[in-house]
């Protein structure tokens, strides 16, 4: 079993309320680890959990395969063959070599219905690229559509541009106009396929040939046209103002990450209220909560304000954007699960603001607050809410914290904290050791024409020495620097694996390599690509080892 259809460096579920109130982020990871330690019966315990509460419509491809294979292994045909079939009859799977592979799958090769399924799947394969080509037309036009009807309302002006390429995992390229090489059936999408490493993985603006596009993956055009505005907003608001990007060191700290899961558990209690048409008295109270944990933790950690503000003015806003203009029928349930989302993460660092953005923006609406003010500036929403709405600071004594303790988890949160706080110390002393403490290689940077992209999720700060990254991939956008390189896919495990980068980006760190052959340098858990002119030498008795270049 793999998660074929992913380069993640974000995760998105699907969580639907129902009348059980089941934890889809919860359960599934459960019935995954079920199946880790090959306990089959008792992983299709857990995944019967989500069958049963759960519609397959809501549930991701990757996410239903996985769970056929676990009903397979189980020795369950019929509900491994049902998945499978709806996969292919309804969602197109067309991944022919690995179903047909796959040895979770032997158990139902003699089912009656396989021969059909994997019949479908190839056909699938066979008309993949016509069907793609169709889907991203109607998408991008949707989300034309979208931006040309609300024609400045949300932001003072139009969002749309034809700087987009939807990028899939072959490495093409597809736009709205013509691109050199490309080619069209329609003279209304233009495809074409770039060299590896040219685009990296990842929904960002990206430089392509010498001019800014916003990228969007294919696997992300099923969301009502939220990620295609997210990364469209980008390319105007970066017109705008430059921001940070960068990760907010302080938030992995154990005090911060409490607060921070508070203001997010207050902040879902508002939305829900919200939802539920309650009292307004009631919202405000919940939504004076999410804002007092923020003080709470800005405060003591003054000196990242700015920076924290930047990127949530940036991420934040964008996810807001993409969330208020999509096709969601309900945006207050659609944040609620953004922030579940988000919470999941093992870091909070850079993942934060796509949870705070929608979420504010939405309760700064639903109140009324004249909060945007345009494109040329930073949103400080505690700011915002105390001069625009309450006129006064927000209220901060013992009493008032543990009142807002009560009403928000806090119990719970406080102690799931604490022990992550001790897994957490012992993460950082293995990356420390494996990447300072040992032998390693490391490069400098030439210009920060560097692009990476990376899994938000699976990060983790050593402090004043910069990030390690549990998913990264590297792409020279200059051809000036080293090369390229990628953890191998498969083997990134947070915990395991790692690259640690600078926080200015300035340089690289490797675990020493196992292998160096010409141009190509390999890890246990990553793999690097070398551009000529470049070599690694040895350099100090420790046994550190340096990509530099060759003298001429």
């Amino acid at each position: 079993m793999k998660n074929i259809f992913l380069f993640l460096t974000v995760l998105i579920f699907s969580i639907i309320s129902n009348a059980q109130n089941t934890d889809f982020e919860t359960v599934y990871p459960s019935s995954m680890k079920e199946y880790e330690l090959g306990q089959y019966k008792n992983a299709a315990e857990k995944f019967q959990i989500i069958i049963d509460n759960y519609k397959f419509d809501d549930i991701s491809t990757t996410k239903l395969y996985n769970g056929a294979c676990i009903f397979a292994l189980a020795e369950q045909n019929e509900t491994a063959i049902q998945i499978l079939d709806y996969l292919a009859s309804n969602r197109f799977y067309s991944n022919y070599e690995h179903i047909t592979s796959d040895l979770d799958l032997n158990n139902i090769h003699n089912e009656p219905k396989w021969k059909n399924i994997t019949e479908k799947v190839a056909e699938n394969k066979k008309t993949e690229p016509e069907r793609l080509r169709e889907k991203i037309k109607t998408e991008l036009f949707k989300a034309k559509e979208i931006l040309f009807a609300d024609n400045g309302k949300l932001w003072g002006e139009n969002i749309w541009s034809d700087n987009i390429l939807v990028l899939g995992f072959d490495n093409t390229i597809y736009t709205t106009k013509p691109l050199l090489d490309s080619k069209t059936n329609d003279s209304i999408i233009y495809y074409k396929n770039v060299s590896n490493n040219t685009l990296g993985f990842s929904n960002s603006a990206q430089k392509y040939n010498g001019k800014e596009y916003a990228v969007v993956l294919t696997n992300y055009l099923d969301d009502n046209s939220s990620t295609i505005i997210h990364e469209l907003f980008h390319i105007l608001q970066y017109k705008h103002i430059n921001l940070n990007g960068n990760p907010i060191q302080y938030l992995d700290n154990y005090d911060a990450r409490e607060w921070l899961r508070l203001e997010f558990q207050a902040l879902k209690n508002a939305l829900n209220t919200i939802n539920q048409n309650k009292d307004k008295s009631e919202i405000e109270k919940l939504v004076n909560d999410a804002l007092l944990f923020r003080n709470l933790r800005q405060s003591k950690y003054k000196e990242y304000l700015q920076k924290e503000i930047e990127i949530e003015t940036s991420e934040g806003l964008a996810n807001y954007t993409g969330f208020i203009l999509s096709t969601y029928s309900n945006k207050y349930e659609k944040a609620i699960s953004e922030i579940n989302q988000r919470e999941q993460a093992q870091t909070y660092t850079r993942p934060f603001p796509y949870a705070t953005g929608p979420a504010y923006g939405l309760i700064f609406d639903y109140l009324k607050i004249n909060w945007k003010i345009g494109l040329d500036t930073t949103y400080d929403f505690l700011n915002i809410y105390e001069t625009k709405y309450l006129k006064s600071k927000i209220e901060i004594s013992n009493k008032r914290i543990k009142l807002a303790q009560q009403r928000n988890n806090y119990d719970e949160i406080h102690k799931q904290e604490l022990d992550r706080k001790i897994k957490n110390e012992k993460i950082i002393d293995y990356y420390t050791n494996i990447l300072l403490k040992e032998p390693t290689l490391t490069v400098k940077l030439v210009d920060s024409l560097y692009g990476s992209t990376f899994d938000m999720n699976g990060t983790i700060i050593l402090k004043d020495k910069g990030i390690v990254y549990s998913m990264i991939k590297g792409v020279d956008g200059s051809k000036n620097n080293f090369g390229n390189f990628s953890t191998i896919k498969g083997k990134e495990k947070f915990g395991v694996s790692g690259v640690l980068m600078s926080f200015v980006g300035k340089k690289i760190t490797f675990p020493l390599p196992i292998t160096i052959e010409k141009n190509k340098i390999s890890g246990e858990y990553y793999e690097i690509e070398l551009n000529e002119g470049w070599e690694v030498m040895k350099i100090n008795n420790k046994g550190d080892l340096e990509i530099v270049k060759k003298r001429e």
